[in-house]
């Protein structure tokens, strides 16, 4: 059997030329003919290395079909000329194929390194979120570099038959490499943020924003970086900026990793430290004030307060009441025996000791200290008597241990109804047909209520939630208004004190203190709308933590922004690297690198845009457009490891061989 007889069953068994060629130049064997290069092998191969570079290149983003594109081009060349379409197509893609095969011969590293890099572009793509959308990075690099890898695989097969099999194999390799580089550059990726910040460094802050690399630029990326850690969304930042209001901060709007970085840039120095301290100085002086003026608009809404409302209500009371009590004044009501009675019982119970000190404060005499003779007494005396019943009422011995009228307290009630419906009968004006007397009680009554359900409301929220729904039940709705008045003085005073602030910001985790504002509230929607502000300033008290946490790590700032811990670090690294200490010298180096890896221009910067306030929109607007080009540039960081890993594959192609063999 002659040479090109074996070499053709060779190729028979799937070998291609060129393996067939390279079994002869290993065993140092001269070529036969049939695999001696063809004039547009050699054509291919003589071109520049420039030109034969490009060609490489181009191989990668076109996925192995730069040759056959070539072949088309030179095809529709040859037919315009009047040759062969075929032919033309034939010789094109041979020398572009020769060329580039000499190049990857030349430089083994260099050729897929310029394949990687010209393939970059493909990550716009995005193949891998398409193919495997609701998988992790590595899995989703896995699958570009697989697709990726088929198709180039199709692409670099020498002939139809072989497209398949090329096809499988260079996938497969491609979809384990592209998991693999993806892994590698989990780990890299941080190694090279950091050598890329500490030679940022080194750049004039006038030439930085040419790069996008400004102290300004670089703070929006970690204040955006730290927005998608927490998982909050430029939209619902801004929605929670105008729910917690105007003096809002954006740290307080996403999460705990947003409130962390105003921590850390408040504990080491800069700016932001002053900024902190004088926001909590202002929020803490502020914030009683918000929670006032919370249940104002609530309780009351036209902005009175309890001692104005009282005031203007006892100026009513004067005004409405004196006059008609002028009238009583000259009445002389004649007593009979069923007046005697009652009259004679008030006495007993000491309605007529109240009523005598009341003459006495009022300065003026009280005549019916021996009432059983007399015929006839004044109408001021017996409306003293009516005051000392009412004290009686009042007293503790008329309620119960739960403040419920006992029955001393109901006898005492009826006994003044029936002085009242006496002293009411005999008090009707013949003029207008109604009691001079009630008309003066009712006139002096509905005031007096009003300035009672005020002074009710200030203190009612020491109270039990049943208790305060048993108070207001039978209210009117003009006692309703004053004794809301009341509890928003009530709230005033409590939210004026460090402790009632704490007491109300717990609000959430008390359900007392809860079901107590509810009863006083208006309505359930009124209670929510002040629950959501009360929250809205605990939410914001948070931020009274920032900057004044362990003071040992701000204190190892100062040092080191001072250059002694720098100093320290390379006396370390000297005495590391004369011992051969390898482990202790990549630790300090690595510390090294991550020291104060955030310049103070920078720090400031994070600082000044975590303290923006809810009015300031621009500063989100501007957020918005980072996140979202983070969020391209994470999901084309897959598919560029994906693309990548295929570019790999001719590298670890003798590898890959050795295990076939070894399979096999």
């Amino acid at each position: 059997m002659d040479e090109n007889q074996r070499i053709q069953e060779a190729l028979d068994a799937g070998y291609t030329r060129d393996e067939i060629r390279a079994m002869y130049l290993a065993n140092n064997q001269p070529l036969p003919t049939s695999l001696q290069p063809t004039q547009d092998e050699r054509t291919g191969q003589q071109l520049p290395k420039g030109a034969r570079l490009a060609m490489t290149a181009l191989q990668g983003p076109t996925l192995g079909f730069a040759d056959e594109l070539a072949g088309l081009v030179g095809g529709a060349v040859g037919a315009v000329r009047g040759e062969s379409p075929t032919e033309a197509y034939k010789q094109a893609r041979d020398i572009y194929r020769a060329g580039v095969e000499s190049y990857q011969e030349e430089f083994p590293i260099g050729a897929p390194v310029a394949q990687g890099v010209a393939s970059l572009p493909l990550g716009m793509l995005n193949i891998g979120k398409q193919i495997l959308p609701n998988v992790g990075p590595v899995v989703r690099s896995i699958g570009a570099g697989g697709v990726i890898g088929t198709v180039a695989g199709a692409g670099e097969a020498p002939t139809v038959a072989a497209i398949p099999s090329q096809a499988a194999q260079t996938g497969a390799t491609s979809a384990v490499l592209g998991g693999v580089t993806e892994t590698g550059m989990k780990v890299a990726r941080p190694v090279m943020s950091v050598i890329g910040g500490q030679a940022g460094r080194m750049i004039p802050e006038a030439l930085k924003g040419f790069v996008g690399g400004s102290s300004t630029d670089i703070a929006r990326r970690r204040v955006a970086q730290a927005m998608l850690r927490d998982g909050a969304t430029p939209e619902q930042v801004t929605a929670r900026l105008s729910k917690l209001g105007d003096d809002a901060i954006l740290a307080e709007a996403a999460g705990t990793n947003l409130r962390d970085l105003l921590d850390t840039m408040a504990t080491l120095p800069g700016r932001t430290k002053n900024y902190t301290e004088e926001l909590i100085r202002q929020r803490q002086a502020l914030r009683g004030g918000r929670i006032a003026e919370a249940a104002q608009k609530q309780l009351s809404p036209t902005g009175a307060r309890l001692a104005d409302s009282v005031e203007a209500l006892v100026t009513k009371r004067e005004a409405d009441a004196t006059p008609l009590y002028e009238q009583l004044k000259p009445i002389s009501i004649q007593l009979d025996d069923d007046l005697k009675q009652i009259l004679d019982a008030a006495n007993k119970l000491g309605a007529f000791s109240r009523a005598e000190k009341i003459s006495i404060g009022l300065r003026e005499a009280f005549t019916l200290k021996d009432f059983k003779k007399a015929t006839n007494a004044s109408m001021p005396d017996l409306d003293k008597v009516k005051r000392g019943l009412d004290d009686l009422i009042n007293s503790k011995s008329a309620v119960n241990e739960r403040g419920e009228v006992n029955e001393f307290g109901r006898s005492v009630i009826k006994l003044k109804q029936d002085f009242l419906s006496r002293l009411d009968d005999l008090t009707i004006d013949p003029d207008t047909g109604t009691s001079i007397y009630k008309s003066a009680r009712n006139a002096y009554a509905g005031p007096t209520a009003l300035i009672n359900s005020a002074e009710l409301g200030r203190t009612v929220l020491n109270k039990p939630a049943a208790t305060i729904r048993a108070l207001i039940k039978d209210m009117s709705d003009s006692e309703l208004e004053s004794f809301r008045v009341g509890a928003y003085e009530g709230l005033r005073d409590i939210a004026g004190t460090q402790s009632g602030q704490t007491r109300l910001l717990n609000m959430w985790k008390e359900p007392a203190t809860r079901e107590r504002l509810k009863e006083v509230f208006p309505s359930e929607r009124a209670f929510r709308e002040f629950a959501s502000s009360v929250a809205a300033e605990a939410r914001k008290k948070e931020i009274q933590t920032v900057g004044r946490g362990s003071q040992t790590a701000g204190r190892e700032a100062r040092m080191e922004d001072v250059g002694v811990e720098t100093l320290k670090d390379t006396a370390n690294i000297a005495a590391a690297a004369k011992t051969m200490d390898t482990t202790s010298l990549l630790n300090l180096l690595t510390q090294g690198m991550a020291r104060t890896s955030v310049p103070e221009p920078v720090r400031d910067e994070i600082g000044r845009i975590l303290m923006s306030r809810a009015t300031s929109g621009d500063e989100m607007r501007i957020l918005r457009d980072v996140i979202e080009k983070m969020r391209q540039s994470q999901a084309r960081q897959p598919v560029t490891s994906g693309i990548i890993g295929s570019q790999l594959t001719p590298t670890v192609e003798p590898f890959t061989a050795a295990l076939r063999s070894l399979l096999q």
